[in-house]
C-alpha cells in the first residue's frame, strides 16, 4: 500500500465501522449515489475531505454483502476547465490513497466512524503539492472518491469536490504598538502581480492569554506601500487595559469570474500568536474650556473654577494647581476630584491667582496642566 502526501492521524471505530452482517444489509445500488455528502475545504496547504458510504455492497451474483476498497483521487486543472475526466468515462488521475477492509492494518491518515449499522463516515487530510499555487489563471484540485468491490470492479465514481488554488498571502513580522486608543498590528505581506480575479485580505483574531475563546476584531483596512513591500495596520480599540491578549491573522483569498461574481474564498494558514500586555501609561487628555470667575459670599470673595468633563472611561478626577505672580504652582484639592467645579474659598484681596486643571486615571497617570487663567481678587 503506498501513500503519497503528508496526513493527519486519527483512526476510530474500525471493528464497528468494518465488521459484521448485523442490521439490515444495503441493497445492490451502483454508481455516484453511494457516495454522499463529498466536501472539501481548503486553509493553506491542506485540504480537508469528508464524504459517507456504505460499509458493503450486495451484487446479483452473490447472495453476501461485499466489502468495498476506497480510492481517492486528485486531479488539478485549470479553473475555466472540468477535471480531465469529466469528457468521458472518470479515471483516477493522481490515487491519493485506499482503503481496504481485508487488510490488517487501516492507513494511518483517515479518520472512519460509523453513521449507522451500514454506513460509515470519512474523513481525510490531503497536502497539496508545493507547486500548485501561482498559476494565472488559478488552478482548481478536483477530489472523487472510486468505489471498487472484492474483484477490483470499479462500483462508481463520486461527483467531484472542488477547492481553488488560489495563492493566499500570509502575515509576515506582525508586531504591535500601544497607544492610548488600543492596539495597533502592523504586519507585511510580498506581492507583485494582484491578478483582477483575486482579491487578497486577512481576518484579524484575539484572545486572552488565559483563555480559550477567541473574538474577531473589526478593523478599517489601511495599507501603506514601501520599497520593501506592503505593510497593513489594524487597530482592536475596544481592549480591556492591563490584560494580556494574544492576537494572530488569517489570510483570506477571494476568488471571483472574469465577470467579477464572487466564487470562493481561501483561507490561509494563521501567523504565529503574537503577545501583547495593554498595560496603560497613557495619562488622560488634558482638560478643556476652563473658566475662572471671581464670586461674593456673605462678606466674603472666593475665585469658582468650572470646566469640561474628559471621556476617559478609567479616569478617577481631576487636581487644580494655583500659583501667585513668581511663584511655583501647586495642588489645592487634597484628593482628585469628581465634579467639574471648584470653589477656591483661600483668596485674599489685591491678589492675583493662576490656576490650571490636570485629570488623572484610576492608575495615577496624571495628564499635563491645561493653560493657566488668571483672576484679580478685588
Amino acid at each position: 500500500m503506498r501513500w503519497t502526501g503528508v496526513f493527519f492521524l486519527a483512526v476510530f471505530c474500525f471493528t464497528f465501522a468494518w465488521g459484521g452482517e448485523s442490521g439490515p444489509q444495503p441493497a445492490p445500488v451502483r454508481g455516484t449515489s453511494l457516495v454522499r455528502a463529498l466536501q472539501a475545504s481548503r486553509k493553506g496547504n491542506r485540504v480537508a475531505l469528508s464524504w459517507s458510504q456504505p460499509r458493503q455492497i450486495l451484487d446479483a451474483q452473490s447472495p453476501l454483502p461485499h466489502p468495498l476498497v476506497t480510492r481517492l483521487c486528485r486531479d488539478i486543472s485549470s479553473t475555466r476547465a472540468k477535471p480531465r475526466s469529466a469528457s468521458s468515462a472518470p479515471v483516477c488521475a493522481e490515487p491519493l490513497g485506499e482503503i481496504d477492509p481485508r487488510r490488517p492494518s487501516i492507513p494511518h491518515m483517515l479518520t472512519v466512524s460509523s453513521k449507522s449499522d451500514n454506513e460509515i463516515a470519512v474523513r481525510f487530510v490531503d497536502t497539496l503539492p508545493k507547486d500548485s499555487e501561482g498559476a494565472d489563471p488559478p488552478r482548481s484540485a478536483f477530489y472523487r472518491v472510486e468505489l471498487r468491490d472484492e474483484r477490483g470492479r470499479s462500483v462508481g465514481f463520486s461527483e467531484p469536490a472542488v477547492v481553488s488554488l488560489a495563492p493566499v498571502l500570509p502575515a509576515k513580522g506582525l508586531h504591535s504598538e500601544l497607544d492610548a486608543r488600543g492596539v495597533y498590528l502592523i504586519w507585511e505581506n510580498e506581492i507583485e502581480d494582484r491578478p483582477s480575479s483575486l482579491q487578497f485580505g486577512y481576518r484579524v483574531y484575539r484572545r486572552e492569554k488565559t483563555g480559550s475563546r477567541k473574538f474577531a476584531i473589526p478593523y478599517l483596512q489601511a495599507v501603506v506601500h514601501t520599497s520593501e513591500g506592503e505593510r497593513w495596520t489594524a487597530v482592536d480599540t475596544n481592549i480591556e487595559w492591563d490584560t494580556k491578549y494574544l492576537y494572530w491573522i488569517t489570510p483570506v483569498t477571494k476568488v471571483y469570474s472574469d465577470r467579477g461574481v464572487f466564487l470562493t474564498e481561501i483561507l490561509g494558514e494563521d501567523s504565529a500568536p503574537l503577545e501583547v500586555n495593554t498595560h496603560n501609561v497613557f495619562p488622560p487628555a488634558v482638560p478643556e474650556r476652563l473658566l475662572v470667575l471671581v464670586s461674593h459670599g456673605p462678606g466674603k470673595k472666593f475665585i469658582d473654577l468650572t470646566w469640561a468633563p474628559n471621556g476617559e472611561k478609567d479616569l478617577e478626577g481631576y487636581n487644580v494647581y494655583r500659583r501667585e505672580e513668581g511663584g511655583a504652582a501647586g495642588r489645592i484639592n487634597s484628593k482628585p476630584l469628581a465634579t467639574l467645579s471648584f470653589q477656591d474659598l483661600d483668596v485674599v484681596p489685591g491678589h492675583r491667582y493662576f490656576y490650571s486643571i490636570s485629570a488623572i486615571d484610576v492608575r495615577g497617570n496624571e495628564s499635563a496642566k491645561s493653560a493657566e487663567l488668571a483672576e484679580l481678587v478685588r
